[in-house]
């Protein structure tokens, strides 16, 4: 089994347990995703089958799309509604909704620098940090520079506010209302969290779990619909290509980032890219980004 499926994950599960449920309902054992989502959460949740679990690269560079609800008042361990309570705040600096909408789009915009949360899947010396931090573990997480391509306050009627944004892989939502409650001098933590879309896979494009059935899997080219393609017709250099012999496509003009290799009957062989450019600025020949076999 290969393919793709794009699932709405609903809130209280993780992300891994949605992967349970759908290999008990398609009887594949190799099922990957995309970008974690928290079990509070909900929302688009890309899953890889098969051998197309080694494809997950190709959507590093996406952005992804969230509405969160925000609770100024408290900080929590975990930065969301899940947490424990830390700090409780001693005033409460009420803004207009112009006043916080521009100290949003001031400090939340572009490129910026990130602490994720210590409940986290980053790992620290080896290990994830939220399970370090469920053991009380002291420990340092190191900032991170992403980027947020958009933000937008929807919603303010104190202490809530519902934001909507677009980020980079590896922003954290979660420390986006944390920092927005710190620099307000309120506190916060997300009550809500909605991943509305991965690039353009949105989420009206989205199955149910309990909907998901083998007709809902999709391939390569319905999720990749423009992406360059080549079609190799001669059988002995599908083959050699099949069996990992990369001087067969060294030579591949490649236009784009990738190149899709397909025989006559629009089957994947293989996906290539090129490297960058090396320090004596000379072009490394293309190489395998992915094989087929």
């Amino acid at each position: 089994m290969k393919g793709f499926l794009i699932v709405n994950k609903p809130a209280g599960i993780t992300s891994f347990d949605a992967i349970k449920k759908i290999r008990r309902i398609l009887r594949e054992k190799k099922i990957g995703h995309v970008g974690t989502l928290d079990p509070f959460a909900e929302g688009v949740l890309i899953l890889a089958l098969g051998r197309y679990t080694k494809l997950f690269f190709l959507f590093d560079d996406m952005p992804k799309e969230y509405i969160a609800v925000g609770v100024f008042g408290e900080s929590r361990d975990t930065d969301d509604i899940n947490g424990n309570i830390l700090k409780v705040s001693d005033k409460k600096n009420i803004l207009s909704f112009v006043e916080l909408e521009n100290i949003i789009k001031k400090n939340f915009y572009g490129n910026i620098i990130q602490k994720p949360p210590i409940y986290s899947a980053k790992r620290i010396n080896g290990r994830r940090a939220y399970n370090m931090a469920r053991e009380n573990i002291d420990f340092e997480i190191k900032n991170v520079n992403v980027r947020i391509n958009d933000i937008e306050l929807l919603e303010y009627d104190f202490p809530f506010f519902k934001i909507k944004t677009s980020v980079s892989k590896g922003t954290y939502i979660r420390a986006i209302i944390r920092d927005i409650g710190e620099i307000t001098g309120n506190f916060a933590y997300t009550k809500e969290l909605r991943r509305t879309a991965i690039g353009n896979f949105t989420i009206d494009k989205t199955q149910n779990l309990n909907d998901i059935s083998n007709k809902n899997i999709l391939s390569f080219f319905e999720m990749f619909e423009n992406v360059d393609k080549k079609i190799i017709e001669n059988e002995n250099i599908i083959k050699q290509i099949l069996c990992g012999n990369t001087k067969t496509i060294e030579n591949f003009e490649i236009s784009n980032k990738y190149l899709v290799l397909t025989d006559k009957e629009n089957n994947l062989i293989a996906l290539i890219g090129k490297k960058e450019e090396n320090k004596d600025n000379r072009k490394n020949k293309n190489i395998f980004a992915f094989i087929n076999s």
